[in-house]
């Protein structure tokens, strides 16, 4: 199957490991993020590398015309090394993996980037990565306020 990857960045005014703590919770991510209207953590474990992950199912309000059609999948976020992976497996066979690096900057703050890759059907992989981008864009404009220093 065909895939596309984005890459976004932004500069965040708190620590890394605050950075790390709001993005392995998508319960904070509900409102923020533009599709996301609900995420529950359904089983957690470790992996062959020893890193800690979580399995959750998420919905999206995906805007099909005038209606917005709910889209529930399973979502599962590793986490390790200063780094956040997330796998999504979501409707026709369309999967999202998502890498979330964070560094502090000298003199407070951090850096958050982030490479998304969307692999789906040649036929709907420009809805796919349309949506993907538009909600991920508008997430990290919004992120700056939301992760505000004391």
């Amino acid at each position: 199957m065909p895939s596309r990857s984005f890459e976004l960045s932004v500069d965040l005014p708190v620590p890394g490991a605050e950075v790390l703590a709001f993005l392995l919770d998508l319960r904070r991510h509900v409102g923020l993020h533009a599709l996301m209207v609900s995420a529950q953590p359904v089983g957690s474990g470790v992996d062959g590398r020893g890193y800690p992950w979580t399995d959750w199912v998420v919905t999206d309000a995906l805007p099909l015309g005038p209606w917005r059609v709910p889209l529930r999948y399973p979502a599962r976020l590793t986490a390790g090394n200063g780094e956040v992976w997330s796998e999504v497996r979501a409707a026709l066979g369309t999967r999202l993996t998502v890498h979330w690096q964070v560094t502090d900057r000298p003199g407070g703050g951090s850096r958050l980037t982030e490479v998304t890759t969307v692999t789906a059907p040649r036929v709907t992989l420009g809805f796919a990565v349309g949506q993907a981008r538009a909600a991920h864009e508008a997430t990290f404009a919004r992120l700056p306020g939301v992760l505000t220093a004391p």
